[in-house]
């Protein structure tokens, strides 16, 4: 499991349904597992939608008829099963997509959940809590894991050319590397750790190989 993915954060194997199931039992779902989503799939286990509490709030309508309300949402009004309820296709993304594509996604869709698939199947679900709930790492673990995992081990540099200091989640580095080239990057794969709200680069360089 890639820390830096969605997979670290998600909440695994989701509940879900079949195309076949009622009503009811999709509402007892939802409010007996605290959750505000089911994925829909099929015989072969492929996600071919998502029943939210909005597809079911519908039914409380007194008037159940489309007149001024969107004519896919009263469908659901009288909808019993799955299959009538859900909204399709779902919007997904894969288990391997860093936080920022996953931040990307949400934007985009203005979705409340990303069900999370890998080579094709429902793996879990990823909420937007979830995803910033990556911003509460401690800063003394986030200064561990640039000072040894990136800048020692991935780029070979050590405390005596660069030093780190990490508060609120804002890394700054500080000190000399010997290429131009080399301080970008630093900056990118600090960047791709959770819990990273900023990268303050303050590195110099002996020489430029940059035309």
């Amino acid at each position: 499991m890639n820390p830096g993915t969605v997979s670290a954060v998600m909440t695994a194997d989701p509940i879900t349904v079949s195309p076949q199931t009622p009503f009811k039992d999709i509402a007892e779902l939802l409010t007996g597992n605290g959750i505000s989503a089911v994925g829909v799939v099929d015989k072969t286990g492929a996600l071919v939608g998502v029943v939210s509490e909005a597809d079911l709030l519908p039914h409380l309508w007194e008037d159940r008829k489309p007149r001024w309300r969107d004519r896919r949402m009263a469908r659901k009004a009288k909808a019993c099963l799955a299959k009538d309820l859900m909204t399709s296709p779902a919007v997904t993304i894969d288990a391997g997509a860093t936080f920022a594509a996953a931040a990307a996604q949400f934007a985009r869709s203005g979705v409340r959940r990303l069900f999370v698939l890998r080579n094709g199947k429902v793996v879990g679900v990823l909420s937007r809590r979830d995803l910033i709930a990556v911003f509460t790492r401690g800063d003394a673990d986030l200064e561990r894991e640039v000072s040894e995992g990136v800048l020692r081990e991935r780029l070979n540099l050590g405390p005596d050319r660069v030093r780190v200091e990490v508060r609120a989640g804002i890394v700054t580095v500080v000190g000399r590397v010997e290429r131009r080239s080399d301080i970008d990057p630093v900056t990118r794969l600090i960047q791709e750790l959770s819990g990273v709200v900023e990268v303050r680069n303050r590195l110099d360089y002996v020489w430029n190989d940059v035309a």
